[in-house]
């Protein structure tokens, strides 16, 4: 017995079906099934990869979808607010679009479902059925559909009604749906109705897996969906008296909202589905479904549209007039080098048919900057476009810096060109907003959330049981599934718990939700619901919902929605703001676009680490690589956020510090190569840009093959390709500097693949990084308010108030009289706001300030207490803890407050005094190198625990640092330290109240005025024992000689019991010491 599948959800259903399209599609196939229907709840998404799957193997795709319906869609009725059996909030019902206009109209509804009809689902009613009927088939739905709820409550005249009103609406192409897995008596009760009424039948699987095989992980994922709670004495131990696993789920979860368990709800066979039905079968409700199928005609789903908005008839005309008053306002009319650049890139631009794709960017960008929004230089490849750089889309020269357009456009590609746009993340939404009213219809763009890493084994043992504690471990040194697989540190869980491999490997790479892509929008010159599937999503922060095209990128860019995307980007808002205190506080306010790009002051406050608030060299790793290297002009600068990627520094990055530094020399190759190499020290793996130059220039390839070649190179792609390519490179370049070097070249391309940069994206990001370094070095007060005032995270802005005070400013502590809400300049000095105080929101704040001035205490404390002023006591108390509720009647002493500041501003405040001897020998963490040997005194301000291991993070008054210690280390966040840290690691930490403590070893060596030891004696400092991974004793020291050197000192463990027994901190004892291959220093036992 044949039949078409007219109702099966795939994993786009997210939880409520897990069968991919292509699952579907191999199934199908399998057993001989011509047609089948994708019908998931509330969605079209899948319909695009469902279309393409199935015609993949020769099955008829049918699109549909199991809606939502309600009876009013504007009823937004609590399920509280009910009282009617039949009044819900949606039921189900399944539509199926018969052509291209019902798929039309079957979009039209969603998207209207989405917007109009959103309460806890995507509803549609009777008024849109009726207004979007034509090229609709609807079948009556599962157990949650109207005819069967209101049979399931004996409500047979309602189910009359309701079977009547559809069959009005829809006439022969209303269908009864049956399905084996309804309880007993439904499918009786259907039947009866539908022929006593002369309805047709048609038999449904309901499928939400492919085949038996997924019927467990259907289940686990069930129970993720519903949140399932298990029963009380349940544990995974006792699960596993259980051989079977769904007896195992029952025992851990007993009686539960929702289960699959005793239904078959995969996709059937013909003679299963007939067997299922048993007595109920007749051959009219299988026949009728391929019927149906018949009934379907081809669908063209939509593919590579021109829907771009065209503004001007003549968009290739106006894009070059613009360019060229671009070129003329920049002051480069008449250079033939950028006239003739100009003409090249605007040639390919025509042929792509792109100009109106330009031409929209730089509508927005333009707009932007008329508005007083910052836009940032440029990101990415775009950067590498002089036609960008002409319209004013980006503010870099790509002939200045060596750009190449190629890298941005690839003229044998039909590809969209990607241009990426940061604004101020502050005003980023006006930019969205004029981009909806100047070209109607926008939308956001969806992204899918699936089970994949490390998550798909927290998902499965928790809905299995397995301990937490378990689980947590064995996930300590793994991230992705691969890893977890494969590590050796998991082999132990994986054959403790079979079921997380077995489970965990169904359910990888299926849909668990969904999203908004962070800053990616479309806009179409036709309404976007007529071309691709429309939703809506929740906005953080806001109560409307937000549209979205329901596809992923690459799907939206296959219809012909093109992306562009808008980033909010935090540092132009601190730019802004900077440059608006200037303009107050200075007679000439600054233009950035006109600042030199050769300050000596700015390349020499970089190279000396200070760093702090300036865009992106802040990091860590990116500080600790400009003060090894040193940078003295742009160049540099952007060579060296190419640099600070792991890749690339740990393989070129200490060669091109060494030549750069002259301790390494670079000798000449060939004057093309040297030109190419020229600004990286004869390094030409470092930019992506690069090779692709040397395709062109060295061995006389086209634009095209070095676009291919890097993607190759970089993707890891055909091997055939692979070797046509390099076999041609090697010719031709070989022709300039010899076969041998040639192939020595490609072998470098390719052992670069991992850290190649993006020069473009390196030169405008830099061009930011020395904007901000710019501002800071010239107008450090403005930009450390900006940088205060812009910051929420308070470990950052601890950095920041700590980088304020290095550079001499005056932090003045807030006051409720005084504050505005946020940071404010007051002469030189910078006030903390009110919101910056712990338990002070922006809005308690406000109504502070709105009420104040305050005369004194009491009325500060009547007001809070005043019923309906919108303030508390805890903000009254935390205010006073830091002197912004002092007043006459309530004086708050400098101790109070001092010992306040860390707690509630997040300011480190160093009360104790240490004696002025110390400082000779303690590091300020300003200068600490991770690694370094170094004494700090700092307060601990966080610490991370791992297995074995804890990190302190430390802050002094100049800057942070951190280092390693045991698991359980008894340092303590939030208090103050004299710290002694070698090679990553704590060696010893005294609590600020024993820094005089003579029974430390360290505070022994920091009293020494002198060293009075003998030739080979050593004074010890700490010690430090430790065990290895193999279960032996070592030892680490650390010693000072008679020149008062300090010196780390390793102890092996045929020495541990000597050193254990023998040594104690803070005595000198005659030693001898050896060394390793590598340099360290060894303790070999007491002289």
């Amino acid at each position: 017995m044949k039949y078409a599948a007219l109702h099966v959800h795939s994993h786009y259903s997210q939880f409520d079906g897990i069968g991919t399209p292509v699952g579907y599609a191999e199934r199908a196939v399998e057993i001989g099934m011509d047609s089948i229907a994708l019908t998931d709840h509330g969605t079209l998404s899948g319909h695009r990869e469902w279309d393409r799957e199935m015609r993949a193997v020769g099955v008829k795709p049918i699109l549909g979808i199991e809606a939502y319906f309600t009876h009013d869609r504007f009823d937004r009725r609590d399920k509280s607010e009910r009282t009617e059996p039949l009044d819900l909030i949606y039921n189900h019902l399944v539509i199926i679009a018969k052509d291209d206009q019902g798929l039309e109209n079957l979009n039209t509804m969603n998207r209207l479902a989405w917007t109009e009809g959103f309460y806890k689902k995507p509803r549609i009613d009777w008024e849109l059925l009726k207004q979007y009927r034509e090229g609709l088939i609807v079948t009556s739905a599962c157990m949650s559909g109207l005819i069967n709820k209101a049979i399931e409550h004996g409500e047979f005249a309602s189910a009359k009604t309701y079977l009547a009103q559809f069959a009005n609406e829809f006439g022969e192409d209303f269908y009864v749906e049956v399905m084996p897995h309804n309880p007993p008596g439904m499918n009786k009760e259907l039947i009866g109705l539908a022929d006593e009424m002369g309805l047709k039948i048609v038999v449904t699987p309901d499928c939400h897996h492919v085949d038996p095989s997924q019927k467990v992980v259907q289940e686990l994922a069930l129970l993720m969906q519903t949140h399932a709670d298990f029963r009380k004495e349940a544990s995974f131990t006792e699960s596993l008296k259980h051989s079977d696993m769904m007896e195992r789920i029952d025992y851990l979860y007993g009686d539960r909202m929702l289960s699959f368990r005793d239904f078959d709800i995969h996709l059937l066979s013909g003679d299963e589905m007939w067997a299922a039905m048993e007595s109920e079968a007749r051959p009219d409700m299988f026949e009728n479904t391929l019927s149906i199928a018949d009934s379907i005609e081809p669908y063209h789903l939509p593919r590579n549209l021109n829907l771009l908005p065209v503004r001007y008839r003549k968009p290739d005309d106006k894009l070059r007039e613009l360019a060229l008053e671009g070129l003329a306002a920049r002051g480069l009319a008449g250079n033939k080098e950028y006239e003739d650049r100009l003409d090249e890139e605007l040639e390919v631009i025509k042929k792509k048919k792109f100009a109106p794709y330009f031409l929209m960017v730089q509508n927005v960008v333009s707009w932007a900057k008329g508005q007083g929004i910052l836009v940032g230089p440029g990101r990415g490849s775009a950067a590498g476009s002089l036609v960008c750089y002409s319209v004013g889309i980006t503010d870099v020269d790509p002939i200045e810096y060596g750009l190449l357009f190629f890298r941005f456009i690839d003229p044998s590609r039909s590809d969209w060109p990607d241009i990426d746009l940061d604004f101020m993340d502050s005003r980023r939404d006006e930019v969205k907003e004029f981009l909806i009213k100047q070209y109607g219809h926008v939308s956001a763009i969806a992204t899918w959330l699936t089970f994949k890493d490390k998550g798909i084994v927290r998902d499965v043992s928790r809905v299995l049981a397995i301990p937490l504690n378990e689980v947590n471990n064995a996930l300590k040194k793994v991230e992705t599934w691969e890893e977890f697989m494969t590590s050796p540190n998991t082999a132990e869980f994986r054959e403790k718990y079979p079921e997380v491999v077995e489970y965990g490997s169904q359910l990888r790479g299926l849909i668990r939700g969904s999203g908004t892509h962070a800053a990616g929008m479309v806009a179409s010159k036709l309404p976007i619901a007529k071309v691709a599937p429309v939703e809506t999503r929740p906005q953080p922060g806001k109560e409307a919902r937000q549209e979205v095209v329901a596809l992923d990128m690459n799907e939206a860019a296959d219809v012909g929605l093109v992306k562009m995307d808008f980033l909010g980007l935090k540092t132009l808002t601190v730019i802004d703001d900077c440059l608006k205190a200037i303009e107050q506080r200075h007679p000439y306010p600054v233009d950035l676009d006109k600042i030199p790009l050769d300050d000596k002051g700015v390349y020499e406050m970089l190279s000396a680490g200070h760093t702090m608030a300036v865009f992106q060299a802040e990091a860590v790793p990116y500080t600790n690589l400009l003060r090894k290297m040193g940078v003295k002009n742009f160049e540099e600068l952007a060579a060296s956020n190419a640099l600070v990627r792991p890749g690339a520094m740990n393989s070129i990055g200490q060669e091109y510090i060494d030549r750069k530094n002259g301790k390494s020399v670079y000798n000449p190759v060939h004057p093309v190569y040297d030109e190419i190499g020229g600004e990286t020290f004869g390094l030409i793996s470092l930019y992506q840009e690069q090779i692709m130059q040397a395709v062109v220039h060295l061995a006389d390839m086209s634009w095209e093959d070095a676009n291919k070649i890097r993607k190759i190179i970089g993707k890891k792609g055909d091997p055939k390709l692979f070797d046509k390519y390099r076999d041609q490179f090697v010719n031709g370049a070989g022709a300039k500097v010899g076969k041998e070097m040639a192939s020595e070249l490609w072998d470098d391309f390719v052992e670069s693949a991992n850290y190649q940069f993006n020069k473009s994206h390196a030169v405008a990001y830099s061009l930011l990084t020395y904007r901000t370094a710019w501002l800071k070095h010239h107008y450090p007060l403005e930009y450390m308010y900006a940088a205060l005032k812009n910051e929420g995270d308070k470990d950052a802005r601890t950095d920041y108030l700590l980088e304020a005070k290095r550079l001499g400013i005056e932090i003045r502590l807030p006051h409720v009289n005084e504050s505005g809400s946020d940071f404010t300049i007051e002469g030189n000095s910078l006030r903390f706001g009110l919101s910056a105080i712990k338990y002070v929101s922006d809005i308690i704040a406000s109504r502070y300030i709105k009420r104040r001035p305050f005369s004194s205490y009491e009325e500060l404390k009547e007001f809070t207490f005043t019923k309906g002023s919108g303030v508390n006591s805890r903000a009254l108390e935390f205010m006073t803890k830091v002197g912004a509720a002092a007043f006459p009647d309530n004086p708050i002493s400098q101790e109070t407050i001092r010992s306040n500041l860390y707690e509630v501003l997040n300011l480190p405040e160093f009360t104790t005094e240490l004696p002025a001897h110390y400082y000779s020998k303690i590091t300020e963490l300003d200068d600490y190198v991770e690694g370094d040997m170094a004494i700090v005194f700092a307060l601990a301000r966080g610490i991370k625990r791992g297995k074995g291991w804890s990190r302190v993070e430390f802050v002094d008054r100049t800057g942070t640092g951190s280092a390693f210690d045991k698991q359980e280390t008894e340092i303590e966040s939030g208090k103050v330290y004299m710290a002694l840290m070698s090679d990553n690691r704590i060696f010893t930490a005294i609590p600020a109240a024993d820094v005089t403590d003579m029974s430390y070893g360290l505070v022994k060596y920091l009293n020494m005025r002198e060293i009075p030891l003998d030739g080979g004696e050593y004074f010890v400092v700490s010690l430090k024992p430790r065990v290895t991974k193999a279960g032996k004793k070592m030892m680490d020291m650390v010693l000072v000689n008679s020149e008062g050197k300090l010196a780390k000192v390793v102890c092996f463990s045929k020495e541990f019991p000597i050193a254990y027994m023998k040594l104690k901190e803070g005595n000198s004892y005659k030693m001898n010491l050896g060394a390793t291959k590598d340099g360290s220093i060894v303790f070999r036992g007491l002289a």
